[in-house]
């Protein structure tokens, strides 16, 4: 996957002033998004693959190139990040 390298990232942010993506299954391949947990900040991320039901979706870290699976129970919020 071709993947643009955002910046650095910063732990100390707001929450984007978009809603979270509720429905993991929406999300589409190469989509970015910024990862948070309990409210606080953790990475921007391109998504890689889910599950076609959205209980599992698999996000590469932006920066590291770590591949993450995350499960609908796991305490995280996805926030889709449209760049212009």
């Amino acid at each position: 996957m071709n993947q643009q390298t955002l910046g650095p990232s910063k732990r100390s942010r707001k929450t984007p002033g978009q809603p979270p993506a509720r429905k993991w299954a929406s999300l589409r391949r190469g989509e970015c998004v910024e990862v948070w947990s309990v409210d606080s900040y953790l990475y921007t991320a391109f998504v890689d693959d889910r599950a076609d039901d959205g209980r599992l979706i698999w996000v590469i870290e932006n920066g590291t190139g770590s591949r993450r699976l995350f499960v609908r129970d796991d305490p995280v919020t996805l926030y889709v990040i449209h760049h212009p």
